[in-house]
C-alpha cells in the first residue's frame, strides 16, 4: 500500500523482473531482486535529498524521499522486504502498467537505468555490499532466531547519501 511512497514494493518487484527477464530470458533470482530493490530505495532517497539540499533539483521538491513505503528486515543475506519475498511470484509488469503519470515516468528511468548495472553484479557481490552498510549491520543479529528486525529508512537512506 502506498504511503508518503512513490510505488508499492511488489510492483516494483514485478517491473524490476520484468526488465530483467527482458535482457537475461530468465526470471531474476529471489536474492538478486532484494538487494536491487534495496540499492534502488537508498539511491533514490538518497537523490531526492541531495538534490533538495543542494538546490538544484526543484523539480524533485514533490517527490517522495521513499520509492516505496514497505520495510526491509535485517535477513543472513542482507535487507529483505518480506511482503515481496512471501507474495512475488515471478509475475512481470512493464512501464505502461506501473509508470501511469510523468513523474512516475521520470522516476522509471532512473529504476531501470540503476538495474541495469546491479544486474551487472553477482548476487553474492550484491550481498557483500549490504554487508558493508551500517545500517543492515546495526540491525541484524546472527543468534536472533528470526532476522526480522526493521531496518530504518531514514537510516539507509541518509547512509546512501553519504557515500561519494
Amino acid at each position: 500500500m502506498k504511503k508518503d511512497s512513490i510505488f508499492e514494493a511488489l510492483d516494483l518487484a514485478k517491473y524490476i523482473n520484468y526488465i530483467h527477464n527482458n535482457i537475461y530470458k530468465r526470471d531474476i533470482s529471489p536474492l538478486k531482486l532484494q538487494k536491487v530493490l534495496f540499492f534502488l530505495f537508498g539511491e533514490w532517497g538518497a537523490f531526492v535529498i541531495k538534490s533538495d539540499a543542494n538546490n538544484d533539483g526543484k523539480e524533485l521538491k514533490n517527490f517522495s524521499k521513499y520509492l516505496f513505503s514497505e520495510d526491509f528486515e535485517a535477513w543472513v543475506y542482507g535487507p529483505v522486504v518480506s511482503d515481496v519475498y512471501k507474495k512475488f511470484n515471478n509475475e512481470q509488469l512493464d512501464e505502461s502498467s506501473i509508470f501511469k503519470t510523468e513523474k512516475e515516468k521520470y522516476v522509471g528511468e532512473f529504476i531501470k537505468d540503476l538495474s541495469l548495472e546491479l544486474f551487472e553484479l553477482s548476487d553474492f557481490r550484491l550481498v557483500e555490499l549490504t554487508h558493508q552498510m551500517d545500517c543492515w549491520k546495526n540491525k541484524f543479529n546472527a543468534l536472533d532466531t528470526y532476522h526480522n528486525n526493521k531496518l530504518d529508512k531514514d537510516e539507509i537512506i541518509y547512509e546512501f547519501a553519504q557515500q561519494v
